[in-house]
């Protein structure tokens, strides 16, 4: 069996969000750095979770792999594209291969279009012919658990999960290899999330996906990803193996969300620290490891120095001192994130 390809690379990626200043601001105040020195791969045909609390930047990361909006610096290759220095007519051609499953589709679809019509519209942006879009459209439909005359109806008339089975759909539309899927089950009920994830898992074997799966809730990702990573204000604190992660997690930060995870058996107590605090404003990032606030481990050197990010045993990523220190790891065993 050959060994898996890497089909995405980020190499230190960084967007910062400049402030607006109005005619009634007295000054402009610092910017957010929504990404902040971001690297990962993600091989052919698995399943990378992107994992954290709402606003640690893991939408924005989504779309900067798509280029809806550029970076700040840093680079993203794409089965050995460069991205970034790609020109208008060769990124088209590039974006028919990644593609985006939104996590509301009642905001993302036009009200007024058909269902048919708003899973044609990337293979006409694309110079499908009308023909080819009919025919198309047709094949998909069944596909996501539709039938052909849903086609005919608009976005009001179907259930949130029938709306995200249409996003599916669209999706696919154009034959991609690398999907983003953006929170695609956090506004079903847990019944509808199954089946949606059943349905994501049987079209990647299907279709020989890869995805970029961003959730915060590490409940479901247990269920789709092959690896995890664990971001926190704007950086990846923990990536590896989902079945390592799951059974012993490294970093402080990760332990915590495992331990907010609903457990099967009532009574059953965790062993991890639970999360306490408030998350810091991404303007003001405080000094040294920017998790220390929160951490029930922090030590001195927490609040002085940024940890560097050391490879485990098993081949996790970790930027963690506590981890560095119990591992003998020294802190030069990979670049540290930049500030």
């Amino acid at each position: 069996m050959s060994e898996p390809s890497t089909l995405v690379r980020a190499k230190n990626l960084v967007k910062e969000f400049s402030p607006r200043g109005g005619i009634f601001a007295r000054r402009k105040g610092r910017g957010v750095r929504a990404v902040d020195g971001v690297s990962f791969e993600i091989q052919r045909g698995e399943t990378l979770a992107l994992v954290g609390e709402s606003g640690c930047g893991k939408s924005t990361m989504g779309r900067l792999l798509m280029r809806l909006i550029e970076p700040t610096s840093g680079e993203v290759d794409f089965d050995g594209i460069e991205l970034l220095k790609a020109n208008d007519a060769d990124f088209r051609t590039i974006r028919r291969r990644i593609q985006l499953i939104f996590q509301d589709p009642a905001s993302a679809f036009n009200p007024r279009m058909t269902v048919g019509a708003i899973i044609a519209e990337p293979m006409r942006l694309a110079g499908f012919s009308r023909e080819r879009c009919r025919e198309r459209v047709k094949e998909l439909l069944p596909l996501v658990g539709l039938a052909d005359f849903h086609a005919d109806r608009y976005p009001h008339e179907f259930s949130g999960g029938q709306r995200q089975r249409i996003g599916i759909a669209r999706s696919l539309a154009v034959h991609p290899e690398f999907i983003i899927c953006d929170e695609p089950v956090s506004a079903l009920d847990v019944s509808i999330q199954a089946q949606v994830i059943n349905l994501l898992t049987d079209l990647q074997k299907q279709f020989d996906l890869t995805y970029l799966f961003i959730s915060h809730d590490l409940r479901v990702v247990r269920h789709i990803a092959d690896r995890v990573a664990v971001m926190y204000l704007g950086r990846i604190v923990e990536i590896g193996d989902k079945r390592a992660i799951y059974s012993r997690p490294l970093h402080p930060y990760t332990q915590a969300l495992i331990a907010a995870v609903p457990l099967p058996e009532p009574g059953r107590a965790t062993s991890h620290t639970r999360l306490t605090g408030e998350i810091p404003s991404a303007q003001n990032i405080p000094s040294g490891c920017r998790f220390h606030p929160r951490c029930p481990y922090a030590m001195p050197i927490c609040h002085e120095r940024d940890p560097a990010t050391v490879v485990t045993g098993d081949g996790r990523q970790v930027a963690c001192h506590l981890v560095s220190q119990s591992l003998d790891i020294q802190p030069q065993a990979l670049e540290p994130q930049r500030m």
